[in-house]
């Protein structure tokens, strides 16, 4: 009889103890840390400190991409570019040579949307902005390179998250992807420039030099991360041609995020025989199917 009871009173303990478990831990909180869209942007580069930088470089393809191109090559330096999807049909040759030259290829939405409430309350319209992307960029990006997605003006909301997780293809993108350096311009007490953001440097009037400046100055404090910029404009393309040969000589690491370990956690292994999202319709093939 006693045996029987203390049987019974650890049963019952360890279902108190499961149930605990699963209070503590729902399961689509382990499910999230495991991989896919995020319901927050992924800050964590883990980049800082390292002497180590991922330049990533949003909104093109533009007119000014090759150029960039160009100079990238010259310091032997590979970047990350978010790509615009309807951008890509202007500049086929230009995204030939990206693929070409080894650079990541990723995700910035179909039409550049601020993913607000519309988009939580519209999932189709979700889809259209990241599968029609996903399809653009589809022909250049390289067999077994990771999947990544950066929110336009870094705008994310959590019913994206489960929105686009529903998908069984753009599960597999890691993001958003949000940055460690470059996000705003930042000045001292005697005018000096800390940080910088080249978009908001070109709205200033800034010439490249000084935005180049703003850059390297936070840089030198972090002394690594996630370096975001932009090749739509030409003064961003000077900025990099003053700023990214310094930063050479310097001793600076360069990397694209696929060799930040970090992001591994976010990472799902890819199928080959899975259909792209499909944002209509009508079925089609793409990133995954290659």
């Amino acid at each position: 009889m006693l045996v029987r009871t203390i049987s019974l009173i650890a049963s019952a303990v360890a279902t108190v103890l499961l149930a605990l478990c699963f209070i503590t831990f729902p399961a689509s909180r382990v499910e999230n840390a495991n991989a896919y869209f995020q319901e927050t942007s992924i800050r964590a580069s883990g980049l800082v400190g390292t002497r180590t930088l991922a330049l990533t470089f949003d909104d093109g393809p533009s007119a000014f991409t090759g150029k960039l191109l160009d100079i990238l090559a010259q310091n032997n330096v590979k970047a990350t570019f978010f790509i615009v999807g309807s951008r890509v049909k202007h500049r086929r040759e230009t995204m030939e040579r990206m693929a070409r030259e080894g650079h990541v290829i990723a995700n910035h939405s179909f039409s550049h949307a601020q993913l607000g409430r519309r988009y939580a309350a519209s999932p189709e319209l979700l889809l259209e902005q990241i599968a029609g992307t996903n399809d653009a960029i589809a022909p250049y990006v390289k067999p077994g390179q990771g999947l990544y997605f950066r929110a336009p003006y870094g705008v994310w909301r959590h019913a994206h998250a489960r929105i686009l997780n529903d998908d069984p293809v753009l599960r597999n993108y890691v993001g958003p992807i949000y940055w460690d350096i470059g996000g705003q311009i930042v000045t001292d007490d005697e005018g000096n420039t800390r940080s910088a953001a080249d978009w908001d440097c070109w709205s200033r009037d800034w010439d490249a030099d000084r935005c180049a400046r703003g850059y390297q100055r936070e840089i030198a404090r972090k002394q690594g991360g996630i370096v975001l910029m932009h090749d739509i404009r030409e003064r961003s393309i000077w900025m990099v041609q003053a700023l990214l040969p310094a930063l050479v000589a310097e001793g600076y690491k360069f990397v694209t995020l696929d060799e930040i370990k970090a992001l591994d956690q976010f990472k799902t292994p890819l199928s080959q025989d899975v259909p792209v999202a499909d944002a209509g319709s009508t079925p089609r093939m793409g990133l995954l199917a290659q």
